[in-house]
């Protein structure tokens, strides 16, 4: 579908916009939505797909995730407390492959077996989130992420992975917050 100038036409809402709060919308397609600043608290969006969608400075809190895809979607300082990103009930991922979570709010979120491939989570705030996952198997994995200065404070981590291009805050101890490094062979 295209406007009369033949862009293509993808959802719009205006920051506050309270349209989603609350609803089930399991397995929508929201890709490349423009949703910056819209009010999402407690939607259920289990298996929906937000690849390249602008959510910025949006609120997701309290929301279900599992099994969603933010493939490139900008987060950035989005509120995501005590959402659910964990693994779906047939143990696939939530992805945030190349997402951009820059100062997003991330305290109390289930991100167990969630993956952030090259993500960008500088100044995030992680503090008690839960990334352990429940299989061992599908670990929550952190392969080529930006941490730098954020906040890891109270976040269990145990089993979570990471590798050689993985950046960490200073002074962050890995090993002794159960993270485990993996090197990428050639």
């Amino acid at each position: 579908m295209c406007d009369e100038n033949d862009e293509p036409l993808f959802l719009t809402l205006p920051p506050g916009d309270r349209s989603f709060v609350g609803r089930v919308m399991e397995g929508r397609d929201l890709m490349m939505a423009r949703l910056a600043g819209v009010d999402m608290t407690g939607v259920d969006l289990y298996w929906g797909s937000l690849h390249d969608a602008v959510l910025e400075g949006a609120i997701l809190r309290d929301g279900d995730f599992r099994g969603a895809v933010f493939n490139g979607a900008n987060l950035r300082d989005a509120d995501l407390r005590g959402a659910n990103f964990s693994l779906d009930n047939l143990g696939g991922s939530t992805d945030f492959h190349k997402a951009d979570l820059t100062g997003a709010d991330l305290r109390n979120a289930r991100i167990g077996g969630a993956h952030f491939f090259g993500a960008k989570l500088v100044g995030a705030d992680l503090r008690g989130a839960w990334g352990k996952s429940i299989f061992a198997d599908r670990p929550t994995r952190f392969d080529g992420a930006d941490l730098t200065d954020a906040r890891l404070g109270g976040a269990e981590l145990t089993g979570c992975i990471f590798d050689d291009a993985t950046r960490l805050p200073r002074a962050f101890d890995a090993r002794k917050a159960g993270l485990i490094h993996v090197s990428k062979k050639n």
